[in-house]
């Protein structure tokens, strides 16, 4: 997982200022608001393993609805609006902050924790249902980082 971390991180230390917070893709967003964009899913996970809520963790507005927990679209937006107004120094020490509370909520619950269901990690806390939790995990820190690399490469080059 760290070292997931350090490789993207590696990447965007080749970054300037600029390529951080002018360029912007498709989406409208630029690398800045990439970053907040991973460091949000991973405090909603930091959030999760402590079983508190990751929606409130994350900063959102409007938490979604049961039938809204899938709509990423939906989700990204409110995150994209919510932290545009942070610096890309202050997005990237966010996400690393993040990663860390990750890193030791990992620690905490160890590898029989690691086995549980989601819905272990969710109120009631009881439920059996949902992936093992440490796929979330992958999928909101190095996976998703990996995932937005060729992203912020992409937009740097512009």
């Amino acid at each position: 997982m760290d070292a997931g971390l350090a490789a993207f991180l590696a990447e965007l230390d080749r970054l300037t200022d600029e390529q951080m917070q002018i360029p912007r893709d498709a989406a409208g967003w630029n690398i800045r608001d990439h970053l907040t964009h991973l460091a949000a899913w991973a405090e909603g996970i930091a959030a999760l393993l402590h079983r508190e809520d990751r929606w409130s963790a994350m900063g959102l507005a409007t938490p979604p609805s049961e039938d809204q927990e899938h709509d990423y679209d939906l989700i990204n937006e409110q995150i994209a609006v919510q932290y545009r107004d942070r610096s890309a120094a202050q997005a990237r020490a966010w996400l690393v902050a993040a990663h860390e509370r990750v890193a030791a909520a990992v620690e905490a619950i160890g590898d029989a924790g690691l086995a549980e269901p989601y819905d272990r990690y969710v109120a009631p806390f009881t439920g059996q249902a949902g992936d093992p939790i440490v796929q979330y995990i992958s999928g909101n820190t190095y996976e998703h980082y990996a995932e937005h690399l060729p992203w912020i490469q992409a937009i740097a080059r512009t």
